[in-house]
């Protein structure tokens, strides 16, 4: 398991920071550039606001998988609530990719849908990545994780 971490019978998702780092990046360097060339400009102090945000952001998403509560947990974004799904109402995982002119791949987001207490079916984002690659990686940790409680 690469993409988790174990601290007993808890499984915590390590940060996804793929997402994150090329557009700390762009945003930094655009905040830099600004400084330098447009010091009267506003627009450095935009770009500080969103680097802020974006930082802010990656401290408070999470995804936790408890064997022994049996349900993950999961917090996506900046005004994310938490969203608690028993392993026993998930109902499986979807991919979604979004692409750009039919052919470049923007993002690939991980999807968990399961059923609420009411039995309404609900979905939940899990991870996102760049690359497809990166996702299935997630679900198989996440199905080994699972099946090995199974086999105890």
């Amino acid at each position: 398991m690469k993409n988790f971490e174990r601290n007993g019978n808890e499984y915590k998702m390590t940060p996804q920071l793929g997402t994150y780092i090329p557009m700390l990046g762009i945003f930094i360097t655009i905040g830099l550039v600004s400084f330098i060339k447009f010091p009267e400009s506003i627009l450095k102090w935009w770009m500080l606001g969103i680097v802020v945000i974006l930082m802010i952001s990656l401290l408070r998403a999470y995804f936790i998988i408890d064997m022994d509560r049996r349900e993950m947990r999961v917090r996506k974004g900046l005004l994310g609530k938490e969203v608690t799904i028993p392993l026993e109402s998930l109902q499986g995982f979807s991919i979604h990719k979004l692409q750009q002119y039919g052919f470049i791949t923007v993002n690939v987001s991980l999807i968990a849908r399961y059923k609420n207490e009411n039995g309404k079916e609900k979905k939940a984002q899990l991870a996102q990545a760049y690359f497809t690659k990166t996702i299935n990686r997630i679900i198989n940790d996440i199905d080994e994780i699972i099946a090995e409680d199974h086999n105890r």
